[in-house]
């Protein structure tokens, strides 16, 4: 048996611990937070300290209509959906459906879970990492709505400013792939900063 450490060796090792500290920098989750059915689809609010990313994996979700989705990790950073009543966001979901929001709803160990009742897109974003681009999107049963209008629409009805590596991702993030392949990865490269971060 060979004792070299290649360099592949190094990056198991150093990703392995990567991934436990972002465990551990997010307090860890709770059991109630990992525990979810296969059935439920679940959604990861991550982050990669070495190039000042944070984001939800993955950033594209497909489901049918009355399913429930499962925000795992997200703590302070929650989740809300792009409506007006959630700080002057412009609307990015359908216009019937009622905006969620983990600041003001049932958050419990650093989860959040929404049941969606109306097809459609879906945008939504983290409540401190907005600016770093840490935005995602989930279609329910078909696209359709506000959603699938360009980021940043709402600025000309005096809405907030969409960050740009929102609009990014967002742009990213197109509706009919993510209804073929059902879950798009973020695209951790797209948004990838170098130290120092600006």
């Amino acid at each position: 048996m060979s004792s070299r450490f290649d360099r592949r060796d190094f990056l198991v090792l150093t990703g392995s611990g990567v991934v436990g500290l972002g465990s551990f920098s997010q307090g860890g989750l709770p059991p109630e937070a990992q525990e979810t059915s296969p059935e439920q689809p679940t959604v990861l609010a991550l982050f990669s300290y070495n190039g000042g990313l944070y984001y939800y994996d993955p950033a594209g979700l497909y489901i049918e209509a009355g399913q429930t989705v499962r925000w795992s990790g997200v703590g302070r950073r929650g989740v809300a959906a792009f409506h007006p009543s959630n700080d002057n966001h412009e609307l990015r979901i359908p216009e019937t459906a009622k905006p969620f929001d983990s600041r003001t709803m049932s958050a419990t160990g650093g989860a959040f879970e929404w049941t969606f009742e109306v097809e459609g897109t879906y945008d939504y974003y983290s409540h401190t990492h907005e600016y770093l681009g840490m935005v995602g999107r989930i279609i329910v049963g078909q696209p359709g709505g506000p959603g699938e209008q360009p980021p940043g629409y709402g600025n000309r009805q005096g809405r907030a400013v969409m960050y740009r590596d929102g609009q990014l991702l967002l742009n990213y993030l197109k509706s009919d792939e993510i209804v073929r392949k059902k879950r798009v990865q973020a695209p951790r490269e797209l948004l990838r900063r170098e130290f120092p971060w600006r």
